[in-house]
């Protein structure tokens, strides 16, 4: 090893001799490139140094095979490639064969935790699908070969990037069945500080059949009004799948604590859990799922959904654009904004229908304000401080669905969509991305 670093500045040395008096740029290249040229060999005698089973002493010692667990001795020595995120190198292992169950194996396989059959060492993987849940897979490539001098393809970057994300959706599922089953976190809590609060939204990715629908949610705190450490679930399926894993989310960052417990010092009785906000447009599917595992809740609809309902039923009335629709639009988004749902609903309820269509706009839209009356006591919210638009989950549909999945020309596989979009959540949540 020391002979290694002398080398390298010796290498170092001829090129401050060979550049006298170049410019900054060109000598910045020259030592980075003869510093990465390094790299490998003394990476190899860094792992020489430190792993046991290379040493004289250890290296034909007899290891358990890790199915059978007899004692088997070494057969050969064996090379194995890899590329790392310090460039190309070669290890010479022990590779011994069990005669019990025939399982081949190399001890230093192990203890250094190298996936079976892999040519990318964990953390050079962790860098490929970082980049590529961040940019084109291709762009992905040509930067990271312009940052560190390593060369891999985009499909590579692709393969590993969907690999990765294909198995965070199996963690999410069984995580999303055991939530279901347990209504416990499946994983340590992470609890979101204040007041939790949840939000849903959709947005639309082109995948290779045509435009289809991605729900997104985000968990976060609400401290001092404002919203804090977010996290986030993403995918394409029904919403009878979509919540159980925003559930799971909830969860995790401290949904279903117990706070405290009814009835008496000897006899408890329910348990109490964490209150939580749960906004959303409307839709059913997410009241219920509030409804079926969330105890202290307060339920909202996004303010500027409903906003989009009032003015619906104006452009029924009066004719998109017209002064009068716009009046009509503005004096009922005030009431509502200020006094809740109950002027809205007197509107609609003296509104006459010209026609059969418009007869069935104020019908359904007398449901949509009398079945969410109470969602909407937008005066209550304010004075508490909550939340009553979904400017957090609209933003996330921008930074983490669009900014990837839209870009220009692109069509996506339905596992491309799911594998990338669960890197990019598991990343912006703040989580580790080992691999």
């Amino acid at each position: 090893m020391i002979a290694e670093v002398r080398a390298l500045g010796t290498a170092l040395l001829a090129v401050a001799r060979e550049q006298r008096d170049a410019p900054l740029a060109t000598l910045e290249l020259a030592v980075l490139q003869t510093v990465r040229a390094s790299l490998p060999k003394l990476l190899e005698q860094v792992i020489q140094a430190s792993t046991s089973n290379l040493q004289p002493a250890h290296s034909q010692r007899p290891q358990r095979c890790p199915h059978c667990h007899q004692l088997v001795p070494v057969q050969s020595w064996r090379p194995r490639t890899l590329t790392t995120v310090c460039g190309r190198l070669t290890l010479e292992r022990p590779w011994l064969v069990c005669h019990h169950c025939h399982h081949g194996f190399s001890p230093l396989d192990h203890t250094l935790q190298l996936p079976t059959r892999s040519r990318l060492s964990p953390r050079l993987r962790e860098w490929l699908v970082g980049l590529g849940a961040s940019t084109s897979f291709a762009d992905a490539a040509y930067w990271l070969q312009q940052l560190t001098g390593l060369e891999v393809s985009a499909e590579t970057v692709r393969q590993q990037t969907e690999r990765r994300g294909q198995e965070l959706e199996v963690a999410q599922q069984q995580a999303s069945a055991q939530v279901q089953e347990t209504q416990e976190a499946a994983s340590p809590v992470d609890p979101a500080p204040g007041v939790l609060v949840l939000e849903t939204d959709g947005v639309m990715v082109r995948y290779l059949d045509g435009w289809h629908e991605v729900k997104l949610g985000v968990v976060a705190g609400q401290q001092e009004g404002e919203l804090v450490s977010p996290s986030y679930v993403a995918g394409r399926m029904r919403a009878e799948a979509f919540g159980p894993r925003l559930l799971a989310e909830a969860a995790r960052r401290g949904a279903l604590e117990v706070v405290s417990w009814e009835g008496t010092a000897t006899q408890p009785g329910l348990a109490q859990l964490r209150e939580v906000v749960v906004l959303g447009d409307g839709a059913s599917w997410i009241w219920r799922l509030a409804g079926e595992h969330f105890g202290e809740r307060t339920e909202i609809v996004d303010f500027y959904h409903a906003s989009e309902h009032i003015w619906g039923v104006a452009k029924a009335l009066y004719g998109e654009g017209t002064l009068a629709a716009k009046l009509w639009a503005s004096q009922r988004r005030g009431e509502l904004l200020e006094e809740g749902a109950g002027p809205v609903q007197r509107a609609l309820a003296r509104a006459s229908a010209p026609g059969p269509e418009v007869a069935e706009v104020l019908r359904v839209e007398r449901g949509y304000f009398g079945t969410n009356a109470q969602r909407m006591a937008y005066p209550r919210f304010r004075e508490r401080g909550l939340p009553i638009g979904s400017g957090a989950v609209e933003g996330s549909a921008r930074h983490l669905v669009q900014q990837r999945m839209k870009r220009p020309g692109a069509r996506w596989s339905v596992a491309g969509v799911q594998g990338v979009l669960n890197v990019r959540a598991h990343l912006l949540s703040g989580l580790p991305l080992a691999c």
